[in-house]
């Protein structure tokens, strides 16, 4: 019966699949072999392009370089400053005094610096000039921070989400009077200039286009809960989209004492392990996400020893230059990015099997951010550690629902 059953949906959706294909002229006229021969022609002139851009850029900015000839070489020439402080082995001038005494030099030399606030503050006088700002990752810069910078340039780039995380002040950890307060650091977002600049409704120009993963599983419920459905994603070649996967552990949270998981750190640390040391795994890049920083020391302590045991992860683990492992908790993890990423949920029941209904900085004002940055780290495939299942949170004592828009 199973075979009829099978042969019937299989006849039935090869010809439906046709007509549906003779009734659209796009369909119809679709060559796979033409289109692929597209792509990879676009890949082609767009990789060439780029490439023609560098050297282009290179080599203009390199014809502003002043030529040894025709620089004035002498002791109180700009070239002639700098060459002195070059060639001292020590007494050097402090950065910002050398960096006010080249004010023609440094900019064809350097046009383009890449610093922090902090460092713009630090090192440039306040009417170092520049003619364009550009603040990467501004959601978590406060405003005092950015003001500097901001001062000193003709216009002004603010690149961030507000859906991301906030600049965070720590506060010492804290019990409410019914033992279910918050038992990890409390947290204060502050206002950062992206915050200021969408309320000053600068001109705006959004970014739809979601790159990052390569199984559309990996960013729907971001896409859903934070963002509106907007993003432009792209559905998973494959009908059985399996990227994102639970991994039940029958762990307790040491909720009184060192606020960790022993069981999901040491699962995540066999993990590891199988990823590095299986065949078809180690080529994909691996990083780690705690929901709360002991979490994070003790898997870090936890793969040392681990490492230190046992040399082929130890060596197949060293080797991954480019995207190496990482262990970060959500506070963190902004930014970065691998093809897989382990959660280690930490909280659930306590070693007494009391479940509270809280999560550290995720129960805070601005937690959904904190979750929306964890969870969209992934390029191929999430794997969630948790002692905690869905039906043991009760909403109704949740201070801060993280799912809410």
């Amino acid at each position: 019966m199973n075979k009829v059953e099978s042969q019937f949906e299989f006849s039935y959706r090869s010809w439906w699949l046709k007509k549906t294909i003779d009734k659209d002229p796009i369909l119809r006229g679709f060559s796979s072999a033409d289109h692929e021969r597209k792509i990879r022609e676009f890949r082609t002139a767009d990789e060439s392009f780029q490439k023609l851009t560098e050297r282009y850029i290179a080599a203009t900015l390199s014809g502003r370089i002043p030529s040894p000839a025709a620089a004035i070489v002498g002791a109180t020439g700009e070239m002639g400053r700098l060459r002195r402080e070059l060639q001292l082995q020590r007494g050097h001038m402090p950065v910002r005094q050398l960096i006010k005494e080249l004010p023609s030099l440094l900019p064809k030399l350097k046009p383009c610096l890449l610093m922090s606030p902090l460092s713009v503050a630090q090192y440039l006088d306040a009417g170092y000039p520049f003619d364009l700002v550009v603040f990467d990752e501004a959601s978590q810069i406060p405003v005092w921070d950015a003001v500097g910078a901001i001062a000193r340039g003709k216009q002004l780039v603010v690149v961030g989400d507000p859906k991301q995380l906030p600049p965070t002040n720590f506060f010492n950890k804290s019990t409410g009077a019914d033992g279910d307060g918050a038992d990890d650091g409390q947290v204060e977002d502050l206002e950062s200039i992206l915050d200021e600049c969408l309320g000053a409704r600068m001109n705006q120009l959004g970014l739809r286009w979601h790159y990052r993963s390569r199984h559309e599983s990996l960013i729907t419920f971001s896409n859903v809960r934070y963002y509106d459905s907007r993003l432009v994603t792209f559905p998973s070649p494959v009908t059985d989209d399996m990227a994102v996967r639970f991994e039940r552990v029958q762990g307790v949270y040491d909720r009184g004492g060192s606020r960790t998981n022993r069981a999901e750190a040491e699962a995540i640390v066999a993990g590891i392990e199988t990823h590095y040391l299986a065949p078809g795994k180690h080529a994909l890049s691996l990083g780690v996400v705690t929901f709360n920083q002991p979490q994070q020391a003790l898997i870090e302590t936890l793969l040392d020893a681990r490492r230190r045991s046992n040399q082929r992860l130890d060596e197949a683990i060293a080797a991954r230059s480019q995207d190496p492992l990482f262990v970060k908790n959500l506070e963190n993890v902004q930014g970065d990015e691998r093809d897989i990423i382990f959660f280690s949920t930490t909280y659930g029941p306590d070693p007494a099997g009391k479940m509270t209904m809280n999560f550290g900085p995720l129960n805070g004002e601005g937690g959904h951010r904190r979750l929306n940055v964890a969870i969209s780290r992934a390029r191929e495939g999430v794997v969630i550690y948790s002692s905690l299942l869905p039906e043991q949170i009760d909403l109704a004592r949740v201070r801060h629902q993280v799912c809410a828009t």
